[in-house]
């Protein structure tokens, strides 16, 4: 019996890895360049705004792909208003790339990106024109799963503030998964630089080789117990 559960909870174990179910993962981003790969994934930057100085709710690229900015959605992902940000490339923004938003305005300290579908990776700079500043940033699944909050600046060990412009990458373990939002929220500040990845899902044959692997052990086990069992013998 002890046995039969062990097989039991390793057959689970690799299912869950054979299907690479797993909530979004978000990492620092050491310098200015991006990371790419990031997770596996190829990135495909954002290119600068064609307005200059405007208001601007979203961006897109040279694919046609848009990135919504929305006020605070409701829990399940829902109910945001477009947010107005600047388009601009301030003075203290640490490096030159362009395609900044920023907010003049105190109460917008919450900022969501919609995605479009199917983003398997994205990567965004945040920065802010005050010290001691402090925000973080959190990252939603297709089925609003949750990374958790990464948080930045004052009272963490990653910097934020005039000349301090870090950057975080996010990306489904999962490559047939999907970033939906992601949530950004200090005050006073902008988010620039993006770039995604939309690739195709990329699937696994079913069942996939570790979850046959470990149902053949299983069956083998229960076989054995069965054949090795007295006949009228109590379970």
């Amino acid at each position: 019996m002890k046995l039969q559960r062990q097989l039991a909870a390793l057959t689970a174990g690799l299912l869950v890895t054979s299907l690479g179910v797993a909530d979004p993962i978000i990492v620092e981003i050491d310098g200015g360049e991006g990371m790419n790969p990031l997770g596996g994934y190829e990135m495909t930057p954002f290119g600068a705004p064609n307005a200059d100085g405007g208001c601007a709710s979203s961006t897109t690229n040279a694919d046609g792909l848009t990135i919504d900015f929305t006020t605070r959605n409701n829990a399940d992902g829902t109910g945001g208003s477009p947010a107005c940000m600047n388009v601009e490339s301030p003075n203290w923004w640490e490096w030159d790339h362009g395609n900044v938003f920023t907010t003049d305005v105190r109460e917008l300290n919450w900022v969501e990106l919609i995605l479009p579908a199917d983003t398997r990776a994205l990567w965004v700079y945040v920065g802010a024109e005050f010290t001691n500043g402090r925000g973080w940033i959190e990252a939603f699944d297709q089925n609003n799963a949750s990374s958790g909050r990464t948080h930045f600046g004052h009272r963490s060990d990653i910097p934020f503030g005039p000349g301090n412009t870090p950057g975080f990458g996010v990306y489904s373990p999962d490559t047939c998964g999907s970033i939906s939002r992601v949530i950004i929220e200090p005050s006073d500040w902008g988010f620039g630089f993006l770039a995604t990845n939309n690739d195709p899902c990329v699937s696994v044959s079913e069942p996939a080789p570790l979850g046959l692997l470990g149902l053949g052990l299983l069956g083998i086990a229960l076989a054995r117990r069965l054949r090795a069992k007295p006949v009228g013998a109590d379970a």
